[in-house]
C-alpha cells in the first residue's frame, strides 16, 4: 500500500527537486530513521548515494546507523556500508555551565575542516516532536555552521509524529538551555523539523541559506499512524509509537532516581524503581483518569542504565487513545505521585561538578523540582506560554 504521505527523501528524485542536488558535493546529516518508502524502503544514505554525489556523512546522537546508547560519544571514521567518511556531531554530551556553552557547541557543530569539500548540506532525520530530543539541536548547529561557511542547507521534511495542532509545556528559562533544550520552544512544539528550521532562521537571525523539501499529503491533524509511512525507531530507546507518544512525559524521569525503562524492551512505557510498590502506583495513576492512558502494575529487571540487574517495581503505561494523550501532564503527575507515595526514597538526581539540575533542563524551569505548585497549577502556567508560542510561529508553518 502506498503511504498517504510522501516525505522529503521520497520526492528528491522528481525533476523539479533533483536539479538542486545534481553536480553538488553533498554533506548528509542523517541516521537510521531516514527511510524512503518510495525508494523500496531503503535508507536516506543509500538513496542519496545512488542518485547524487555524497561526499560525507555527519552523525548525530546514536550515530549514522542509530545503534549507540543515549549520551554515548559518536566517533568520526568511515561508514562500513557506504564507505563514506563520517564526521561526528556528538563528541561529548555534558550539561555544561552556561559560561562553557560556546566550548560545548564545538562538540556538536560541523567545523570548517569537515565542510571543506562540501558544496551543499542535506538534513534528513525523524524527529519525535519533543524539545528534549537532540536532533533539533543538531539541526540548529548545522544551520549555524552553514551560515558561517556559506553553504546552502536543505531540510528533507518528515512528520511530527504527535501531529501539528497541540502544544504542551512552556518555553524554557534562559538559564535552562542545553543540548536537550537548545532553543526557546515548548516541550511539545507541534512543528516539523522543516518548520522548526524556518523558525530558527527567523527568530535567531541565523542567516542560513535554507531550503525545505516539504512533504506531500501531510496535514496538521495527522498522527504518525495516520500517514501509513513505515516506522523506524528514531533512537534505540524509542522502539514503538506508544513510546514516542508518552516520551514528553516519562522522559522527565531521566532527571530522577526512577527508571524511565531504559534497559528493558519497553523503554518510556515502563517506569519504576526498587522502592516503588507497583499496585499503589498503578492505582494512584489510574485514579487520575488521564485521557488516553491506563496503568498496570509490573516488575522489571533493567539490563543497563539505572538499576542494572536490580528488580524494580513500577507500572506499564498503556496508550488507549494516542490522540487524547497529553504527555507533559503525564510527566508532571507521575513525578508528583511518586514524590507523594514514596517521599523518603524518591529524589531528583543532583548535578555534579557545578552543573545544572537535569530535571530543570528537561522541564525548562524549577517549577517541578521545587514542588510548590500542584501539577494542574504548573500546567496552567506552562500551557499558556505554549499557546503563545503556537500563535507566534504560525508564520513558520508549511502545512495546514
Amino acid at each position: 500500500m502506498k503511504p498517504r504521505v510522501s516525505v522529503g527523501i521520497d520526492r528528491i528524485t522528481a525533476p523539479d527537486w533533483k536539479i538542486h542536488f545534481e553536480s553538488k558535493r553533498i554533506g548528509l546529516v542523517t541516521n537510521a530513521s531516514g527511510i524512503s518508502a518510495a525508494h523500496g524502503y531503503r535508507g536516506t544514505v543509500e538513496v542519496m548515494q545512488e542518485h547524487f554525489s555524497v561526499a560525507a556523512l555527519f552523525a548525530p546522537e546514536h550515530g549514522v546507523r542509530g545503534v549507540l546508547a543515549p549520551g554515548e560519544k559518536v566517533k568520526s571514521g568511515t561508514d562500513p556500508l557506504s564507505s563514506l567518511p563520517v564526521y561526528s556531531l556528538f563528541e561529548d554530551f555534558v550539561f555544561t555551565p552556561k559560561s562553557q556553552e560556546e566550548q560545548a557547541r564545538l562538540a556538536y557543530a560541523p567545523s570548517a575542516a569537515m565542510l571543506r569539500n562540501i558544496d551543499l548540506m542535506v538534513f534528513d532525520m525523524q524527529d519525535v516532536g519533543s524539545r528534549y530530543f537532540t536532533y533539533a539541536s543538531t539541526l540548529f548547529y548545522t544551520m549555524q555552521s552553514c551560515a558561517a561557511y556559506g553553504l546552502p542547507l536543505w531540510v528533507l521534511d518528515r512528520p511530527n509524529p504527535l501531529g501539528g495542532e497541540i502544544v504542551e509545556g512552556c518555553r524554557q528559562d534562559a538559564d535552562c538551555t542545553s543540548f536537550i533544550g537548545l532553543t526557546s520552544v515548548p516541550i511539545r512544539h507541534a512543528m516539523t523539523l522543516g518548520e522548526l528550521s524556518r523558525y530558527y532562521n527567523r527568530a535567531y537571525s541565523l542567516g542560513c541559506e535554507l531550503h525545505v523539501l516539504p512533504m506531500e499529503g501531510w496535514t496538521r491533524d495527522m498522527l504518525y499512524a495516520d500517514t501509513s509511512l513505515p516506522f523506524v525507531r528514531p533512537s534505540p530507546n524509542l522502539p514503538t509509537l506508544d513510546a514516542v507518544t508518552v516520551y514528553n512525559g516519562t522522559c522527565m524521569l531521566a532527571g530522577t532516581n526512577v527508571s524511565e525503562g531504559r534497559g528493558t524492551t519497553t523503554p518510556f512505557t515502563t517506569i519504576g524503581a526498587p522502592f516503588v510498590h507497583p499496585l499503589r502506583l498503578a492505582d494512584a495513576m489510574n485514579a487520575l483518569e488521564l485521557p488516553g492512558l491506563m496503568f498496570s502494575p509490573t516488575h522489571f529487571l533493567p539490563q543497563f542504565s539505572k538499576y542494572q540487574g536490580e528488580i524494580c517495581g513500577g507500572v506499564d503505561i498503556h496508550v488507549t487513545d494516542p490522540r487524547a494523550v497529553r504527555a507533559v501532564s503525564l510527566g508532571l503527575h507521575l513525578v508528583h505521585t511518586l514524590r507523594t507515595l514514596f517521599p523518603e526514597e524518591f529524589a531528583f538526581l543532583r548535578p555534579a561538578n557545578g552543573g545544572r539540575w537535569h530535571i530543570d533542563l528537561s522541564t525548562g524551569n524549577r517549577d517541578l523540582r521545587e514542588g510548590r505548585l500542584m501539577p494542574e497549577e504548573i500546567l496552567a502556567r506552562w500551557d499558556a506560554d505554549g499557546k503563545r508560542f503556537g500563535k507566534e510561529t504560525e508564520k513558520d508553518h508549511l502545512y495546514t
